[in-house]
């Protein structure tokens, strides 16, 4: 019996990739789907929508167009946590552990050690925010199998109110590395709790 069937698929790729994509009906072409990030930043992501008439025993894929199959992500990895206690005088190097968890798609983030472990080779885009209290400072770094890769100064000494600070590097991360965040010297003398403080990261 004749039916007609609404089909959508969507594709997700990365900057300065293009992954193009047909639905065909028994090996023949129906639409196109291109995705293209090529001259942009982030990652672009289209969705068409095709209606097809099919019969008993008809066929619908999706394939690739031509070699245009350059990039298109997986099952996402993403998560973003954030601090509920306050914390105060930390050692040299200790690693701050943001317990609360509001997102973990692909559960790499262990919210007991704070460390990230990389499910996959690929760049990673993480962040994280530290408000501090006046007369106080929270130095920190993030780190790559111990390793700095990049600093967050957050520093309310000679200032009134909460004073905060955001750092935002780019990762690139083999399977199995691991990235947190941690004092630098002995310089976690206070950090406000309460979900004023943020560690986010996602692959890009």
């Amino acid at each position: 019996m004749d039916k007609i069937y609404s089909f959508t698929w969507t594709i997700l790729t990365t900057a300065g990739k293009y992954f193009v994509t047909e639905i065909v009906l028994n090996g023949q072409k129906v639409a196109f789907n291109h995705t293209d990030g090529r001259g942009h930043d982030g990652s672009p992501m289209s969705t068409p929508h095709a209606n097809i008439k099919l019969k008993n025993g008809d066929k619908v894929w999706i394939r690739t167009h031509g070699t245009n199959g350059q990039h298109a992500h997986g099952d996402p990895i993403a998560f973003q946590t954030s601090l509920t206690k306050s914390l105060q005088n930390m050692k040299n190097q200790e690693t701050v552990i943001f317990d609360k968890v509001s997102l973990n798609e692909g559960n790499a983030y262990d919210k007991t050690s704070g460390i990230f472990t990389a499910p996959s080779d690929g760049i990673f885009s993480f962040s994280w925010t530290i408000l501090t209290t006046t007369g106080k400072y929270f130095i920190t770094e993030i780190v790559r199998n111990g390793q700095k890769v990049a600093s967050n100064h957050a520093d309310g000494r000679g200032h009134d109110g909460n004073p905060s600070s955001t750092a935002h590097p780019n990762i690139k991360m083999k399977k199995g590395d691991k990235v947190w965040i941690r004092t630098h010297s002995t310089s976690g003398q206070y950090a406000h709790g309460s979900g004023w403080n943020y560690f986010s990261g996602e692959k890009l």
